[in-house]
Formats: C-alpha cells, structure tokens, sequence
C-alpha cells in the first residue's frame, strides 16, 4: 500500500473559503467581516450535517489570524475544538474558561470552536454563558450545531447566527467533475449527477 495516499474526503477537505461548496452567502460575508475588522466574537453556525459547518470554522479561525497577524505562520496553537457530543460537563466547560483568559503565544486571536454546542448540558451552558457575555479582546468563540433550537435563547442572543443551507446537486455535480478533472478520472455527467442526488 502506498504511503502517501489521502483519502478523497481529506485530500478535498476546502482549506480555503473559496473552495466551500454551496455556501457562498455564509463564507463571503465571513471574509468580509474579518478582513473589515468587524467579526462578532461569538458565532453560531447552524445546519444539517455535512454541509460545511466545522470546515468553515476551521478556514475561519486561521482566516482571523492571517488577516490581523500575518500569512505563513502556523496558527494551530491558537484554535482549539471541544465536541460538546462527548465533552459536555460543567468540568469540561471550566477547562476552556481557563484557557480563553491567557493570550495567545502568537498572533492576535485565539478561536474556539464548540462543535455539537446543543449537546452541552444546562449547567455547562450556564458556566460558559458568562465567558460569552464578557469575553476578553483575544477570544472569538464558534458554536456549530445540527439542533439550533436545542440551544438556550441567552446563548443565541450573544452570537451572530449563521444558516448553512444543504447544498444543491447542481454544486455536487459541479464539484464531483472538478475533482474528476484533477484525478483524471473520467464520469459521465448523467452518472454524477446520480452520485450527488443518492449522497443527499
């Protein structure tokens, strides 16, 4: 087997906003907001699953620091994932409370993204509801969740909400042949579009 081999879902991962499929109204004001300097320090990204959320939290929180910092440099210390799905104690909230009162070693944010924030139980979401009222200049929080109405109004109320919207097999298609056209790989239009309307 060879070494070097990246599955397809990785190898095509978007690393950049404009790679996103189907969100373009979600990732052209995110682009504009952090370049402009007028980011909310907390967001909510909400949709169904698999259309992106995560992925644009991820470009985003590198996105924060190239533009305010500098490009080149490696900002993977600054961003830090919690899944609420298995991390959703009081405890677990606690630690990241911690963490967001130190600066970053280097550049000027760090990120914190709370995937499945849904999933958090009522008291966790209480003990980080002060941190998100109050958050210090270096904090920017991201909050993805599948369950928007699962997540208590006092929390929604601090955040700039998102709707990632499930995406078109017309962008499928459209995707599956760029990806086709770089693997050389040869697909019929009709057997694409098939791919795209079973994968849902």
């Amino acid at each position: 087997m060879e070494q070097n081999y990246l599955v397809s879902a990785r190898k095509y991962r978007p690393a950049a906003f404009q790679s996103v499929v189907g969100q373009q109204h979600v990732t052209e004001t995110l682009e504009h907001e952090v370049v402009s300097g007028r980011l909310a320090q907390a967001l909510l990204f909400t949709g169904p699953r698999g259309v992106g959320k995560t992925t644009c939290a991820r470009i985003l929180a590198r996105r924060i620091n190239e533009v305010h910092t500098g490009e080149g440099l490696d900002y993977s210390l600054n961003i830090f994932e919690l899944d609420a799905a298995s991390n959703n104690t009081v405890d677990d909230i606690r630690q990241l409370i911690d963490q967001v009162r130190f600066a970053p070693q280097m550049g000027t944010y760090k990120v914190y993204i709370i995937d499945e924030v849904h999933m958090l139980s009522q008291a966790a979401f209480n003990a980080f509801l002060k941190t998100l009222e109050e958050p210090p200049a270096h904090a920017v929080f991201i909050l993805a969740t599948t369950e928007k109405h699962k997540v208590l109004p006092t929390i929604l109320s601090r955040c700039q909400i998102f709707d990632f919207k499930r995406i078109t097999t017309a962008d499928t298609v459209a995707h599956l042949e760029a990806i086709c056209k770089k693997e050389k790989i040869k697909a019929d239009k009709p057997a694409l579009q098939v791919i795209a309307q079973k994968s849902e």
